[in-house]
């Protein structure tokens, strides 16, 4: 069994974690530690859980007992709650906090946990990862086989529809940013994630966000000039995702009930074959596909277990 600790329990990002690792099958929930008081049932502060867990925040008992690390904590108090911890070489971390997400690189020790980018380098020596931000992981899903066919030479439009749970405070996320703010820094990280696949690239990026009615969901829609027929642009979606787990091309319009409560990212591909657009709309549960549960397909990765363990979640289907 793979041992799990967590910080910043108190966290909704935290809370959508502990839900998924209670019931994974090769995880147990070793501790949680938060701004609450010690002693704390994580079953009162974690809505859904009360008779699957009895776990209590901020244990007395040593913390570096431990296989691995989840830093849930807001962005600017995530490095002061790793730091605090003194966890003993060896133990991994994930951090989805995003404050390490242009840290990644080949000669850093923060490699980024977006497994539709860099499969690989999940599997093979990653002590520390660092999670993408919900936006930049819909976005970077959305165009990720262009990059990687060293076909995104124009600008790029992307218009971002966020859920209702992403705003927990009136026009703030839930690390305390004020929505501009966050939709700049979700586009500096798609631009440095996008010229780590294509080293060519160097076209402007504008990234905007909405809020909307649905809860959880999150859908980009992303708009490009591209001379590419739309059914090679289809057949290269295809191959692209071929063998990966929680990625699908649709053929209709994707609805917020396709991917709530899942860890799966749908697609949509429109071609204007007349002005030469292509628009491509990507769909996520921004708590799991954007959050935790890409967070545990990592985890999956990198202790050598099978991608969908523990991933298996229930659609709304309405």
């Amino acid at each position: 069994m793979i041992k799990v600790g967590i910080t910043g329990c108190e966290t909704q990002r935290a809370a959508e974690l502990v839900r998924v690792l209670i019931n994974h099958p090769d995880v147990e929930l070793h501790w949680a530690v938060g701004n609450v008081a010690s002693g704390t049932r994580l079953d009162a502060i974690v809505m859904g859980i009360v008779g699957e867990c009895d776990l209590q925040a901020n244990p007395e008992e040593p913390l570096d007992e431990v296989d691995v690390v989840f830093v849930c904590d807001k962005t600017d108090k995530a490095p002061a709650a790793l730091d605090g911890l003194g966890l003993p070489e060896g133990v991994r971390v994930i951090d989805l906090s995003g404050g390490h997400n242009m840290d990644h690189g080949v000669e850093q020790p923060w490699k980024y946990g977006l497994s539709e980018m860099q499969r690989r380098v999940l599997v093979h020596e990653s002590p520390r990862v660092t999670m993408p931000g919900s936006a930049a992981t819909a976005s970077l899903i959305a165009v990720m086989p262009l990059a990687r066919n060293l076909m995104l030479n124009t600008p790029l439009d992307i218009q971002v529809s966020l859920g209702a749970t992403a705003f927990p405070c009136e026009g703030s996320t839930p690390d305390g940013l004020d929505v501009d703010t966050w939709a700049t820094a979700q586009q500096r990280e798609v631009e440095y994630a996008l010229r780590q696949c294509q080293s060519s690239f160097s076209q402007p990026v504008s990234l905007t966000i909405q809020q909307v009615a649905e809860r959880r969901t999150l859908a980009v829609t992303v708009r490009l000039k591209c001379a590419i027929d739309d059914e090679t642009i289809r057949q290269l979606y295809e191959q692209y995702y071929d063998d990966h787990n929680f990625v699908f091309i649709v053929d209709r319009p994707i609805e917020a009930a396709d991917v709530e409560n899942t860890n799966k990212c749908l697609i949509h591909l429109e071609k204007d074959e007349r002005a030469g657009w292509l628009t491509i709309n990507a769909m996520l549960d921004h708590l799991l596909k954007g959050s935790a549960g890409n967070a545990v397909h990592s985890m999956n990765l990198m202790f050598g277990l099978h991608e969908r363990a523990g991933l298996s979640l229930k659609a709304t289907g309405c």
